[in-house]
């Protein structure tokens, strides 16, 4: 396909129909609320909740397991996950993975989940493909991805549908010929490319970004103590909650009016981290520092 927005869209339509309940977990890439918009679905959101400390390597939000079950069990026909998890930069556990797993299988529901952050997870965190965890995943699953976001090659248009189960690759079999025959050749020659030859330049990367993450929480530190800041397990993004700043209704909105300085607003995410933004750090440590230092100066 074009893009894993195109793809989600038209496998939505291939395997639900208008009205049919699909899970979702905010706060999360607000175009997943675009894709249900697009095809007609019912959202159905059970939160992440947050819990403990920005402090150690485990992530603090976590997934209410008791209203997930309620969910599937309410009738949901398709769970969507973001794996690695965007805005949050979490990664989903094994556990956590073969519990959704468990759960599908259980409830008959199939689970689209969106990897395209998975190339760039750190050193220090294990990403596990869903499609990976045997036998009963292959029958629940379809995963979307892409080489777009690991190697900065999203213009040139191509992303992937992944399936490992004939019953699955027999329904992906309805998906409009068009969305095969619209995805780019030089996306798709350089997407191969990458997955095969990028490593090296993926690493780099991956270094560039491993210190920058890290940047991030030594500038907050210093001079922004009250921002609360959790290092992300993987990718580009920082989530920074500001409620502390007492920036108004819309943080974002305040920041690039009277700091001059932008960042994704976090009610694009959930209506309840309205007080959060979204920090795209793939940029210099020189960018990076005056961004911080303009959230400082409109204080």
């Amino acid at each position: 396909g074009t893009d894993v927005g195109v793809a989600v869209v038209e496998i939505l339509r291939v395997i639900a129909k208008p009205g049919d309940k699909v899970l979702v977990n905010s706060p999360v890439y607000q175009n997943f609320y675009n894709w249900l918009a697009e095809t007609g679905m019912e959202k159905i959101d059970v939160p992440f909740t947050r819990t403990g400390s920005d402090e150690g390597s485990n992530n603090p939000w976590e997934l209410n397991w008791p209203e997930i079950e309620r969910a599937y069990a309410s009738g949901i026909k398709i769970h969507m996950i973001c794996s690695p998890h965007n805005p949050l930069g979490r990664i989903y556990t094994k556990e956590e993975l073969l519990r959704f797993i468990g759960l599908a299988k259980k409830y008959d529901v199939i689970i689209i989940s969106d990897e395209i952050h998975a190339p760039l997870t750190y050193k220090d965190s294990v990403f596990i493909p869903t499609l990976a965890l045997g036998p009963d995943a292959e029958k629940v699953c379809i995963t979307v991805t892409a080489a777009s976001k690991g190697w900065n090659i999203a213009g040139l248009k191509c992303a992937i549908i992944i399936t490992q189960n004939e019953e699955m690759k027999e329904k992906m079999s309805l998906l409009p010929f068009a969305l095969h025959y619209r995805a780019s050749l030089p996306g798709a020659y350089a997407s191969a490319i990458a997955f095969k030859e990028g490593g090296i330049w993926l690493d780099t990367v991956i270094e560039n970004l491993n210190q920058n993450r890290f940047l991030i929480r030594d500038l907050l530190a210093s001079t922004l103590p009250s921002v609360s800041y959790h290092i992300p397990q993987n990718g580009y993004l920082a989530w920074l909650d500001l409620t502390a700043l007492n920036l108004g209704e819309d943080p974002a909105a305040t920041l690039i009016e009277r700091g001059k300085v932008a960042f994704n607003s976090g009610h694009f995410y959930a209506p309840q981290t309205s007080q959060y933004v979204r920090f795209n750090f793939a940029t210099s440590p020189e960018i990076i520092t005056e961004a911080i230092h303009r959230i400082r100066k409109a204080l």
